[in-house]
């Protein structure tokens, strides 16, 4: 009975074979059934808003290389001389940078020759003017001398920046110096100070002075020229002889988001109770991992001078840095960078009270030594 069913089906069975291949054939031939359109694929809002992996916070910065007698002597029992060390700093820092198309240049702090202002033979640079390469630079760098060619001459290298300066937006300058000024006879050059506060008033410029002074007298004369402005400071040259990677970290930040930011009540600094907790992690992970450091922004909303916000930026930042000191002893102020910014690089508008309390934060970075 089944049998006889079955074969009752074949010739239809036969059939629909055959146009099945027949369908298949046409399709394959360039005609596809229609489909329906896929949807397209939604982006979340973080992944719109997602932040570059770099901040670039200055738009140019200069190095000024010290190749003088006073940089010639042994730096600790490294084997090198304070010169050496120098270079060293420099090729490590390059390494540790990413490449943000800054205008730089790289410049000792005077010619071994008579300095002439405006004078074609008084800029001798290892790396002209131009756009930072991080290859070409590194090559200029490995190129510096380590053969003393003088003697120290802090005013030259102030007096040769005015004619360097000028650039639009931010210029950080990166200055080696121990201090000490060697002077021409009969040569009317303004003093450091002096020369530094002209600078500091013209161009918006901010001063790093890696300081390798061995008197009282030289040590208050590099912290008077950090005072020209809110923006420069004074950095220890066994800090960033032990950690490089510090001395250009100020020319960009890394937003990681590890840790929230640290926000402020207006024109305050104190640490409020409620940022203590993301304080506290963080501690705690510099703790856990001894080979990372902290990196602490500071930065405010547009209300006020630029001056006044400046420092209370600062203010800021050496407020959560004090925090963790006192709350993790165990932490060295080494391991907490700080740099401060004032109102720059706002993250939310500064027209509504809503942005304007975004705006006054401090930012943490996590960034791993050498």
């Amino acid at each position: 009975m089944i049998s006889r069913t079955i074969k009752a089906l074949l010739p239809l069975l036969f059939t629909l074979l055959i146009l099945s291949i027949l369908s298949a054939t046409a399709t394959a031939g360039g005609r596809k059934p229609q489909q329906a359109k896929p949807k397209p694929l939604l982006q979340s809002k973080a992944m719109v808003d997602a932040p570059p992996k770099y901040i670039r916070m200055a738009e140019n910065f200069f190095v000024f290389y010290d190749p003088s007698t006073a940089m010639t002597v042994p730096y600790k029992n490294t084997g090198m001389t304070r010169l050496e060390m120098s270079k060293q700093i420099l090729l490590k820092s390059n390494a540790a940078m990413p490449d943000l198309r800054w205008q730089t240049g790289l410049y000792p702090h005077w010619k071994n020759v008579m300095w002439l202002p405006a004078s074609p033979g008084s800029f001798h640079p290892y790396y002209a003017l131009q756009n930072y390469d991080k290859d070409t630079f590194a090559a200029a760098l490995s190129k510096l001398p380590v053969i003393s060619s003088g003697p120290p001459m802090l005013q030259m290298s102030l007096m040769k920046m005015e004619y360097l300066l000028g650039l639009p937006g931010r210029t950080e300058i990166f200055l080696f110096t121990n201090g000490e000024s060697a002077r021409f006879k009969g040569v009317d050059e303004p003093a450091p100070v002096t020369q530094a506060e002209m600078l500091a008033r013209k161009y918006d410029v901010c001063f790093t002075l890696i300081s390798s002074a061995t008197t009282p007298q030289a040590d208050r004369l590099l912290h008077k020229i950090a005072q020209v402005n809110d923006c420069s400071q004074v950095v220890d040259f066994d800090t960033v002889a032990a950690h490089p990677e510090y001395l250009f970290g100020r020319l960009y930040m890394t937003p990681d988001g590890l840790f929230e930011n640290v926000l402020f009540a207006f024109d305050k600094a104190n640490i409020r109770r409620k940022y203590r907790k993301t304080l506290d992690r963080l501690g705690q992970y510099l703790l856990d991992n001894p080979t990372h450091y902290a990196v602490l922004s500071g930065f405010c909303d547009i209300i006020g001078t630029e001056k006044y916000n400046m420092r209370l930026s600062q203010q800021r930042a050496e407020s959560a840095q004090r925090y963790l000191l006192d709350r993790f002893p165990a932490l060295t102020k080494e391991r907490i960078l700080l740099y401060w910014y004032g109102y720059a690089h706002p993250v939310a508008s500064n027209k509504t009270a809503a942005g304007r309390r975004l705006n006054r934060r401090v930012t943490i970075m996590i960034r791993k030594g050498f």
